[in-house]
């Protein structure tokens, strides 16, 4: 019994973290479509659409000014707008917005805190572009990713485009990052994402339905797509540049997931009468799977303790699972003194793991929160 609970537990988090990757590539296209590249076909020749660039915003008044002013300065062939969404913030967020208010940045300033999804409803309400670009406030784009963003959208099948962030250093969050942008890319040649990057990313408007506010957006859209029947693609060239913090990241993974989860199971059962089982496979394997982590870690331990008596291979496993907790443990002194880098990995991989395992209770729990807090608070 304990045996076969440390092999299912092995195999799950092989395929999650393995596994799963080779899957996406024996399922790919052997031509797959490039959502990057310039076409030369009739799509890749027609204008660019026009664009709103919707971001909701809560005390954020360190940074929406840079944020106003990223936009205006980034290159793009066609018309673009951008809606700043102040939902009841209680700073000089709304105040600063409004004093760079003009005929390309609109301001819509939301009394009381209603929560990221309301904010979003009103922007993309108001929004006057075909084209639908969501973004974080402390996201800034580089000069060209408006235009690469926007640009696999002029093949009428593709519904949804996400970009890419990119993390200053060397942490967790940005070697997390560059995993989940790998798996993205594969997913894409599957016409499937298992979420956007909240940072940036661009959908069709005649897609988007008003989100209930318990719903994180980011998750939730390329399940709308799918539903709808259009592919969801990364354009691996259109970059937003993130500030990470480890310090907030615990906090916000269990935010994130249990929102996700509440999406997962919500959205499940239409998506299995819709037949649609790449999205399926996609969500399952490289969310759901990922949440369980922790849990299937744990059940590997508790298994190895008692097997660990009789020699032979599990001794050695157990060996390996002492090594890293040592190293994890390490990580954590090294992270709490403000070191942060490749020594706290195993740490840090730990922490984010047991945050979604903690966000995943609380959905279970109906413990979603509407609410968030920005990461500099």
């Amino acid at each position: 019994m304990l045996a076969s609970l440390f092999y299912i537990s092995a195999f799950l988090l092989l395929y999650a973290y393995v596994l799963y990757p080779v899957v996406l590539i024996a399922l790919s296209p052997s031509q797959p479509r490039r959502a990057d590249a310039d076409g030369d076909s009739a799509e890749g020749n027609t204008a660019a659409p026009s664009l709103s660039v919707i971001v909701a915003a809560y005390n954020e008044e360190r940074c929406i000014a840079h944020k106003i002013e990223n936009f205006l300065s980034c290159r793009y062939s066609g018309e673009a707008e951008m809606i700043v969404v102040s939902d009841g913030s209680s700073d000089r967020t709304a105040e600063i917005a409004e004093s760079m208010a003009s005929e390309r940045v609109r301001v819509i300033r939301q009394r009381e805190r209603r929560g990221k999804g309301v904010a979003v409803n009103a922007g993309a309400n108001a929004a006057r572009g075909e084209v639908l670009v969501f973004t974080d406030a402390n996201a800034m784009f580089a000069a060209d990713a408006l235009e690469k963003v926007a640009r696999p959208l002029r093949d009428k099948s593709i519904g949804l485009v996400t970009g890419v962030s990119r993390y200053p250093g060397e942490t967790m969050g940005s070697a997390y990052q560059r995993y989940e942008q790998m798996l993205k890319g594969l997913e894409s040649r599957l016409g499937v994402v298992a979420g956007a990057d909240g940072a940036l990313y661009a959908m069709r408007r005649d897609l988007f339905k008003p989100l209930d506010p318990a719903l994180i957006n980011d998750f939730v859209h390329p399940i709308v797509a799918s539903l709808a029947g259009a592919q969801s693609v990364m354009a691996g060239d259109a970059i937003a540049l993130e500030e990470f913090s480890a310090a907030g990241e615990f906090a916000r993974q269990v935010r994130m997931v249990s929102q996700a989860a509440l999406v997962y199971f919500r959205l499940l059962p239409e998506l299995i009468a819709r037949r649609r089982w790449r999205s399926i496979l996609v969500l399952s394997s490289h969310k759901m799977l990922r949440w369980l982590t922790a849990p299937l870690l744990a059940i590997g331990v508790i298994a190895t303790v008692p097997l660990a008596r009789h020699g032979g291979t599990f001794r050695v496993v157990l060996g390996m699972e002492i090594l890293f907790a040592l190293i994890a443990a390490i990580g954590m002194v090294a992270s709490r003194r403000g070191t942060e880098g490749k020594a706290t990995f195993a740490y840090q991989f730990v922490a984010l793991n047991c945050a979604q395992a903690i966000g995943l209770w609380r959905c279970f729990c109906g413990e979603v929160p509407v609410v968030w807090k920005p990461r500099n608070l």
